[in-house]
């Protein structure tokens, strides 16, 4: 072979593998940051086929486990309707995960009825690149919330000296960007849109404490104070850091929503009623049920719809199979009755045919299919 072949044919080979080009990558698409991409240093490219029949409005990159260094910082977002030419819809610079397992959303500047995207991304250092998501969506997920009001935080460490203070800090590397994104979260759970109605909280205070327990509330809008235990944290990372952060955000979610939910009207107080009582703690890990951050194969036939947390809240959570917007609804039946009650808010919901007892029995029988 002529040597100035030779040299542009190796030149060429080098530079496709500089560029790492990966079509399909299951893991990308699975829902799942502990399966992952990893390539090596460099630029990477990334085509995704669509099987979506409109427009992709939004999507999201997750980071996966590994250390910060192999995080995606720069990205570029292309669409084609060839697989040859290629157009810029959307480009991201100097952006950093708050946490390990996180996702970043984003909107798609330019849409249109591509046939295949095409994700360009790099580390900051040019370490290797590991990604854990890349998710479309041909509803964009900003719209509704852009103008939320994030409170402010004020995050300490009392013991730093623990062994789950550290590992919290091998989780979360910016606190105060973690924690505002699951308060929005959590109003997105509760509420419609950022201009609902709803408390304002403007300060959440945030505290790593070495007790025997594992987190609570205190306090009311506009500043709350949450506290978490480093011994609980400890605990939970015993199997893997993902089981340490899907406890951390499910934890997180249940004492937000005591932030921002509303309270019922006209019958006590969470001290003094317990259909108060199950209401609130049921109505946080319901929220927590429909983030994806409890075991849903834990669930069990028994019980009562007062029991509270779980059992009161994984019931929530199912009446989304009959109304996506049951939670919703349910929550703003708690503002809007002057007398509340479960069976009030189930007749406000679903008509005045239905019973807090019927739901609760068809529940129960689903439960033992």
């Amino acid at each position: 072979m002529n040597r100035y072949v030779f040299v542009v044919v190796s030149l060429l080979l080098f530079s496709a593998c500089r560029e790492n080009i990966s079509v399909n990558v299951p893991e990308l698409s699975d829902g799942d940051p502990t399966t992952y991409y990893e390539e090596t240093q460099g630029l990477n490219k990334i085509v995704f086929d669509t099987q979506s029949s409109i427009p992709i409005q939004s999507y999201k990159i997750c980071s996966s486990g590994e250390t910060p260094a192999h995080d995606p910082v720069n990205w570029t977002l292309k669409g084609s309707y060839d697989g040859k030419k290629w157009v810029v819809i959307d480009e991201q610079k100097n952006r950093s995960f708050c946490s390990r397992y996180q996702e970043i959303l984003c909107q798609v500047i330019y849409p249109s009825n591509y046939k295949q995207y095409m994700l360009e991304a790099e580390t900051a250092g040019n370490d290797t690149l590991v990604i854990g998501d890349v998710l479309f969506y041909e509803k964009d997920l900003l719209t509704d919330w852009e103008n939320f009001s994030y409170p402010a935080v004020d995050f300490e460490v009392l013991a730093p000296q623990t062994k789950g203070a550290v590992i919290y800090n091998d989780l979360v590397q910016d606190p105060d960007a973690y924690i505002k994104y699951h308060a929005r979260k959590v109003a997105e759970t509760l509420f419609y849109t950022a201009k609902d109605t709803m408390n304002d909280v403007r300060t959440i205070q945030y505290t790593l404490e070495d007790y025997d327990g594992v987190s609570a509330k205190s306090g009311n809008p506009p500043v709350i104070s949450i506290v978490y235990s480093t011994q609980h944290i400890e605990k939970s990372a015993g199997e893997s850091l993902y089981k340490l952060d899907f406890e951390t955000r499910g934890v997180l979610y249940h004492e937000l929503v005591h932030a921002y939910q509303f309270e019922p009207k006209g019958i006590g107080s969470y001290s003094t009623n317990k259909e108060f009582w199950a209401c609130i703690e049921g109505m946080a890990d319901a929220v927590r049920a429909e983030a994806g951050f409890f075991d849903m194969s834990t669930r069990k036939p028994g019980g009562n719809w007062m029991d509270g947390y779980r059992t009161t809240g994984f019931f929530l959570q199912w009446l989304t199979t009959k109304d996506p917007d049951a939670i919703r609804k349910f929550h703003l039946t708690v503002r809007d009755l002057d007398v509340w009650s479960f069976d009030k808010a189930i007749k406000s919901i679903f008509g005045e045919e239905s019973s807090i007892e019927g739901m609760w029995n068809e529940y129960q029988a689903f439960l033992t299919k």
